[in-house]
Parts: structure tokens; sequence; C-alpha cells
């Protein structure tokens, strides 16, 4: 397991998952192989296992992500100005900023990435935001972002085999310089203390 995972606070179950996931994938089928050999092994439907679940698949993209030589990647990530918020993965680039919202299932939290999303953009205008998801409920909240009905996310992408629109987003990352953020400081100026 690689060492910087050590430091991501994150359940036992993943370095099960990563010890079980095949040599050479990359991509959507890392993902998909790791989170069906998880999925196999443990009930996620448990209560107690449901809270996992999302760490798991954080993780899972994580690791995509720097298989694919896309770093530094900020994970549970917060942004001066936005109160509030906690981004699963932020890509920082002082001019175009990337969130990815990682969700194993979609119901109505599509509409959390949404909103973060678009809290975003109102400080970062050339930021990209991205729902990333296992459902294929995903593919209906593409088309709420292709009539304009969901104005935070660029795209909602359903994870589902080798070569789909994940991968196509890694190819399109893997061409962008991601840097860590420098240290702002809340004034800069000349202190005047008086006569």
């Amino acid at each position: 397991m690689p060492n910087w995972l050590d430091s991501l606070d994150l359940p036992a179950e993943y370095e099960e998952v990563a010890k079980n996931i095949p040599n050479g994938l990359l991509g959507s089928q890392y993902i998909l192989a790791g989170y069906d050999w998880y999925e196999s092994n443990y009930d996620t439907s448990a209560p107690k296992q449901r809270a996992k679940n999302g760490k798991v698949f954080e993780a899972l993209i994580l690791y995509a992500l720097f298989r694919a030589g896309i770093y530094p990647a900020y994970y549970q990530a917060t942004v001066k100005f936005i109160p509030h918020v906690v981004y699963d993965i932020l890509l920082y680039h002082p001019t175009y900023p990337v969130i990815l919202s990682c969700k194993t299932s979609l119901r109505e939290r599509w509409k959390q990435a949404d909103l973060e999303g678009l809290a975003l953009k109102q400080v970062y205008r050339g930021a990209s935001s991205y729902l990333l998801t296992l459902s294929s409920e995903g593919v209906r909240v593409q088309r709420l972002v292709e009539e304009s009905e969901a104005v935070g996310l660029d795209s909602c992408i359903v994870i589902e085999s080798a070569g789909d629109r994940f991968d196509q987003l890694l190819q399109s990352l893997s061409e962008k310089r991601f840097v860590e953020a420098s240290k702002i400081l809340p004034v800069v100026g000349r202190v005047m203390r008086g006569m």
C-alpha cells in the first residue's frame, strides 16, 4: 500500500481492497475491480459499513489519479472564502481548480455536489466540478447538466467500463499542471503605526 494513504485516515478495508486489485489496471478498470472486490467481501448495505463505502471509493479515485500522474491532490479540502464546504478531492491551480465529488450512490446528494461546484465557481471563475459515481442514476444527472439544470457541475460521470468518460477525464486532467496552493496572507501592505 502506498505510504501517502497512511495519512488519509482510511478504513482498514481499503488496504485489503488495494492488495486484491490485479496489477496493471488503470483508470476505470482499477476503480471497478477495487470496488467490486470490496462489495464482494463486505456487507456494504450494513449500517456500520455504509459509512466506509464512500471513503473506499474516494481512496480508489485518488489512487487512480496518482497512477495517471495527476497530483498533487487535496483530500477533504476546504477553500478560503467558501465556508462550511469540504470537497472530496480538489486539484489546485490558481486559475482553474478542479473538484471531484465522489458518490457511490446518488439519490438527491447530487444537489450537494452541484451547490459545492457553484460555490467554487464564485471564487474561481475557471473552476471545474465533476461528480463521479458508480450509480446508473448519474445518467439522469448528466442530462440535467446538459439541460443547464445543474449549473455548478460540469459533468456527472458514471464509472462503468474501461475507456469510459472517467478515463477521458483522467486523460484531460493529466494534460494540466496542478500545484500546491500557496499560503495566503489576509492583509498585505505597509503597516502605518501613527505618529
